[in-house]
């Protein structure tokens, strides 16, 4: 299979609405969390609060990584502007960062190789706030008679949603359609569709996108993952299933961590075969040597992961660059600091990584911006690809116990804390990412950087 050229990169992040602003965050050390008010929720958040975990039809973690002063220009894109106005973020968000994605590559002028551009966009399947819009008038009808019966009171009625504009029936279309109108506002081919592969969403959008260019189906693919569900929703998801922190603290890569940070956001690139990327004198940012897919099994629970099905996306992804693990100078790890999940992650890269005594530098950036869910792979991407062009390492912050295990592979020395100058100097520095989804849907991603290239 011949290697993909990265050629175009954007994002929308938290604190940061390009590649540029999010690197100057996480240089810093910034931490780009904070908690959800009036404007994300739709009402007043203290309604629904309680500190207390297990409280029903409440969330006790207020926490999250979230977009805000966006602004977005609906008489960019060729569309009509009655039914751009008419679509919530999850929407806006998908063209915007198509947009940049595009102008980065320098393709934003060429329609004929746009012609022969797809979108692969990973999306989770959960409520916006737009499509809960939608439905929440037919969930009233239905319940209000039957609650009215229960409780003998038939003046009762549920409380409906604040609304400030109208939503668009498209809203019901959480999955398939924002890819198909970033296709449609840039002229692009016919293959479009969004995947939902949980937090692994990024790199298996990747490696789809990959083998549309792969089998020449495609000349040229956006590939990308977007999160942006209804707030007051996801809260409610992670308190049930008791994914926030119940101390308050989430920092991934240590050991008193015990929850994550939900957070929202996209990141989108842009894709060629690596040979016409040369030919065609592209930049190139860096370049896909592997990408290794893998699910867990059977386990213990949907929620556990599995050191297994973790160390075989390991393995495929090594297998497919031909690469040892030792060339690795530096790994992004999926790290979404839960106890669970972080010390499953950690055994897995310990048997893995240890076999072939390797021992890289690691790190986290949803220390800074929140677990993006199905874009996470974004924020990974989207970081390591600004790493090596900087030669620099930002740190891994909230760090003050990092986890280690004993025979070194990861140590406080290997986590990154402090800004790190690129450990290689050679002509070409690998990095590798990982993110490891809900059911056991893992993915180990490998790129490569060649000094001057492009």
């Amino acid at each position: 299979m011949e290697k993909i050229a990265i050629i175009g990169l954007s994002c929308l992040f938290p604190d940061a609405n390009n590649p540029e602003q999010f690197w100057q965050n996480i240089s810093q050390g910034k931490d780009s969390t904070s908690s959800v008010t009036v404007d994300e929720m739709g009402v007043n958040p203290t309604i629904f609060y309680d500190s207390v975990k297990g409280q029903p039809e409440k969330f006790y973690f207020r926490k999250g990584g979230f977009i805000r002063d966006f602004k977005f220009n609906p008489s960019e894109y060729n569309l009509p502007e009655k039914l751009l106005e008419g679509l919530d973020n999850s929407f806006k968000w998908s063209l915007y960062a198509a947009k940049q994605a595009i102008i980065d590559s320098g393709y934003q002028d060429n329609s004929n190789i746009l012609s022969k551009c797809g979108v692969i966009l990973g999306a989770l399947s959960l409520p916006t706030k737009f499509s809960n819009q939608l439905v929440s008038p037919i969930y009233q009808q239905t319940m209000n008679g039957a609650i009215a019966e229960l409780l003998q009171d038939q003046d009762f009625h549920l409380a409906g949603l604040p609304t400030t504009a109208k939503p668009a029936l498209h809203n019901a279309n959480i999955c398939g359609f924002p890819a198909a109108l970033i296709a449609q506002a840039f002229s692009l081919s016919s293959t479009h569709f969004c995947i939902d592969a949980a937090c692994s969403s990024s790199f298996y959008a990747i490696k789809m996108a990959s083998h549309y260019l792969n089998s020449g189906k495609a000349d040229l693919m956006l590939a990308g993952a977007i999160s942006c569900t209804d707030p007051l929703f996801l809260r409610m998801l992670f308190s049930g299933i008791q994914g926030y922190p119940d101390n308050g603290i989430s920092s991934p890569l240590d050991r008193k961590s015990r929850g994550l940070v939900t957070a929202e956001g996209i990141g989108m690139v842009v894709l060629k075969r690596y040979s016409d990327a040369v030919r065609d004198g592209d930049r190139i940012l860096a370049t896909v040597c592997g990408n290794g897919l893998s699910n867990d099994g059977k386990g213990k629970h949907l929620l556990s992961p599995n050191s297994k099905g973790q160390t075989l996306a390991f393995k495929r992804a090594y297998t497919e660059a031909q690469l040892s693990p030792q060339t690795i100078d530096y790994m992004e790890c999926h790290a979404t600091g839960t106890l669970l999940g972080d010390t499953t992650e950690l055994n897995s890269i310990k048997t893995f990584f240890g076999q072939h005594q390797a021992a890289p530098l690691m790190g986290s950036a949803k220390a800074n911006v929140g677990h993006l869910l199905v874009a996470a792979g974004m924020v990974s991407l989207t970081k390591a690809i600004l790493s090596m062009s900087h030669d620099t390492i930002p740190p891994t912050i909230n760090v003050t116990e990092p986890l280690e295990d004993e025979n070194n592979v990861i140590s406080p020395e290997k986590i990154v804390t402090t800004p790190t100058p690129w450990p290689n100097n050679s002509v070409k520095k690998y990095a590798a990412l990982s993110a490891f989804g809900f059911g056991g849907t893992n993915s180990h991603l490998i790129i490569e950087q060649t000094k001057n290239e492009g």
